[in-house]
């Protein structure tokens, strides 16, 4: 089956947008109206697992379906949308805050970006384009259904966590890039720190990776932060 370059909003792309967007603000909205979490408890529990599994299981089915794209060493789950559907999942498992302290500046920070610029080379009905199209949707609907349905709330204890997380991991992902290593075209690049997305992105207007870090980390911060302000608009 032949594809087609990737057109960065292009019809297929602001299908694609139109369909996730309508889904997860439609459904979230009206959840919010008959919520109650005992009758949602299974759909939520399913939920979270499926979050959960379905980066776990990414690695084993891009390797098997595009042995010639994809090895161990650049499938490894723990980019940032990985760390942020792992937390949403826990969340929906446990409620437990913290979890979704990193889950909604992550996931809607980092995890939106992924959807308006994906790092993809092909159009629909590649395998990049829907497990990437997929993940980050399941990712953004799960996060506006808490938002929205469960009303979960965001303080700017919430916001600082989400930094300081960002902080103390960003050494540890950095460290893994190095020591997986990987063939010439198979590379770790967890959280793109050792080269740019091969997509059009924010990345292309700074210094090469890792130095990017230093512009990107003040940027990041004043984005989580407009996430935080209506919590902050609402708590007040």
């Amino acid at each position: 089956m032949t594809t087609n370059e990737f057109i960065l909003f292009g019809s297929t792309h602001i299908l694609t947008l139109f369909l996730i967007f309508s889904i997860s603000i439609g459904f979230s909205i009206y959840a919010r109206g008959i919520y109650d979490e005992v009758k949602f408890s299974v759909f939520e529990k399913s939920l979270g697992y499926l979050l959960i599994l379905n980066e776990l299981l990414k690695p084993f089915y891009l390797n098997y379906f595009s042995p010639e794209d994809y090895n161990w060493t650049n499938t490894i789950p723990l980019h940032a949308c990985h760390f942020s559907s792992y937390a949403t999942g826990l969340f929906l498992l446990t409620r437990n805050q913290k979890f979704f302290d990193f889950a909604y500046f992550w996931g809607l920070g980092g995890g939106t970006m992924a959807l308006f610029t994906p790092d993809i080379e092909f159009t629909f009905p590649d395998l990049d384009f829907i497990t990437l199209f997929s993940g980050h949707g399941l990712l953004f609907f799960a996060l506006l259904f808490i938002a929205v349905a469960i009303k979960q709330n965001i303080t700017f204890d919430s916001y600082k966590n989400a930094i300081k997380f960002s902080l103390y991991i960003l050494p540890v992902v950095y460290l893994i890039n190095v020591i997986v290593g990987g063939e010439p075209g198979f590379e770790a690049n967890l959280w793109y720190l050792m080269k740019a997305p091969a997509g059009d992105s924010l990345m292309n207007f700074f210094p090469n990776p890792p130095l990017h870090i230093i512009p990107l980390f003040p940027i990041v911060m004043l984005v989580f932060y407009i996430l935080y302000l209506p919590y902050k608009v609402k708590n007040n």
